[in-house]
């Protein structure tokens, strides 16, 4: 990793240290769709299934419309405190406080943008995960497995899990174990070369005013640039990202021995992901 790449790794911590609200919409978010979720998996009836099924989608959409607005306007406050803008702490601070006020209006500007994005990100996705699950069938080894069985064994208990585990053979788990490291790969490659694609949303205020399934396209084809043009930084962050994220699962084990570590472990996750966000958004801001 560059030094280049440091500098924005520590200005991204300094910006989520002093702007703790930035974190505030997230946290009620999770709180929110915890709620949602459970109505839609209970939900039996097709019809109410679908409505459900397209009111997360819509409230998550308005969620990141509003959050990314606050986050950009983080960024913006930042310059402003580099400028000296502010005399007193207490003005910075309260400046600090009315990011508060940029969710909803953010959710109003952006809105149409950031879900014709999100809906063309995850169908290019899925898409992509079809398509080399087909050809990970012709040229990875079969495990001759139950999948189904394999998933809701692996979400029911260690014990179960490791009982599952140790009726298969050695041919059956280097498989498996062969199918994880593709489809982890897989999962790695999409998410570098999209990372950018949200700040890219935001990159233009002209945007707004063109029909809004555009924005997909417009927003693609400038994440795609960028990162080309910076390889080493973007490949940096997104490491380096990585690799706190892999570190986060580890921690996650020990969080989850009694109710006070999770709680604490929940925060640190919140936090992270704000972190992680504010980076993204705060180099391509600095480099676009």
């Amino acid at each position: 990793m560059n030094s280049n790449s440091k500098n924005y790794i520590q200005k991204a911590f300094d910006i989520t240290k002093e702007n703790m609200i930035l974190a505030q919409p997230l946290v009620i978010y999770m709180i929110v769709i915890s709620f949602t979720f459970a109505s839609l998996a209970m939900q039996t009836n097709k019809i109410m299934h679908l409505v459900l099924l397209i009111a997360n989608i819509l409230l998550c959409t308005a969620f990141l419309a509003g959050w990314f607005s606050m986050i950009k306007q983080g960024l913006l406050l930042d310059k402003r405190v580099e400028n000296g803008e502010f005399q007193k702490p207490e003005d910075r601070a309260m400046a600090s406080w009315n990011l508060g006020k940029a969710f909803f209006p953010g959710v109003g500007d952006n809105f149409l943008n950031i879900t014709a994005t999100t809906l063309c990100y995850f169908v290019l996705f899925f898409a992509l995960i079809y398509l080399f699950y087909k050809l990970g069938l012709q040229v990875l080894p079969n495990p001759n497995i139950d999948w189904n069985k394999l998933y809701t064994t692996a979400n029911s208990s260690p014990a179960e899990l490791q009982k599952f585990i140790y009726a298969l053979n050695f041919e059956q788990l280097k498989a498996i174990n062969l199918w994880m490291l593709y489809v982890g790969a897989i999962g790695s490659l999409f998410t570098y070369v999209t990372l950018f694609v949200f700040p890219a949303v935001f990159d233009s205020e002209s945007d707004k005013k063109d029909f809004f399934l555009l924005s997909p396209f417009k927003s693609f084809t400038r994440n795609i640039i960028f990162i080309f043009k910076h390889f080493v930084g973007t490949m940096g962050i997104f490491i380096f990202l990585f690799f706190l994220n892999s570190l986060l699962s580890v921690l996650s084990l020990i969080f989850n021995l009694n109710i006070i570590l999770s709680i604490i472990g929940l925060i640190i996750s919140f936090y992270f992901i704000t972190y992680a966000v504010i980076l993204i958004f705060l180099y391509y801001e600095e480099n676009k």
